[in-house]
């Protein structure tokens, strides 16, 4: 059934009515990321994932606050350590071809990881690192490239990332022209963070209540994905006319 139509759109409906979304997080949190962004990661987290009880979590270890913070976070929201590609609960010591590193995040089978210099050198290297992304991490010739945001700000990126994959409802347009994203701009609030994995989608975070965003643009063409966590919160989006690959409002 195609849902771009709307004689089956309709027909859906009928049989599937969509509820009215339940309370839904703010985001509030979005303010705090230029300043705080260990702040903004722990508040978006204890927003849009519920309460429950944790067993016990050894200690990370002696760990950038950043990523200290983070594990502290998990064990309050252990939700964070079920992403299909989660933190590492425990970072794994390696080598790379920029020296010595602290693994904290690994994707794909370990086909490509996340790391820190380590141990780190240099005054306040330790406070807030850069991070490397290594790809092929166990081949012969890894690469690896310097990320854009430091260790803080890179977390709330992998973190916004697997929560929209992870959210129960989602959508995802088919490739279309940029401009017609124009109709969302005064929906969807921007994170100022820098484009995600900018060598593959360079995806940007957008948010609303109860609402993630994932978009990937150059001057023409733009893909949209969404992760909500009520089915209701995605039907609204069903005005702008998009051809959806996946909807789930």
């Amino acid at each position: 059934m195609e849902l771009e139509r709307p004689m089956s759109r309709v027909m859906l409906d009928a049989v599937r009515p969509v509820p009215v979304p339940g309370p839904v997080p703010g985001v509030d949190w979005v303010d705090q990321v230029e300043g705080d962004p260990v702040g903004a990661l722990e508040s978006f987290v204890l927003g849009w994932f519920p309460a429950e009880e944790a067993g016990p979590v050894g200690e990370p270890g002696d760990l950038p606050e950043a990523l200290a913070s983070f594990h502290r976070l998990a064990r309050l929201r252990p939700a964070i350590h079920r992403f299909h590609d989660p933190v590492l609960k425990r970072p794994e010591r390696a080598g790379g071809p920029l020296g010595d590193r602290l693994v904290f995040a690994a994707w794909n089978g370990g086909s490509m990881d996340w790391s820190f210099p380590w141990p780190p050198e240099g005054e306040g290297a330790a406070a807030d690192p850069l991070v490397w992304h290594t790809e092929d991490p166990g081949g012969e010739a890894p690469e690896t490239i310097v990320e854009r945001e430091p260790l803080s700000r890179f977390l709330l990126q992998f973190t916004l990332f697997g929560a929209l994959l992870a959210a129960p409802f989602q959508a995802a347009t088919l490739c279309m022209p940029v401009a017609n994203l124009d109709g969302l701009w005064s929906v969807l609030r921007p994170v100022p963070l820098s484009p995600f994995l900018p060598t593959y989608n360079a995806d940007r975070f957008f948010v609303a209540p109860g609402l993630l965003a994932m978009i990937s643009a150059d001057e023409d063409e733009a893909i949209a994905c969404f992760g909500a966590l009520h089915r209701g919160t995605l039907s609204p989006l069903l005005a702008h006319g998009f051809r959806w690959s996946r909807f789930d409002g």
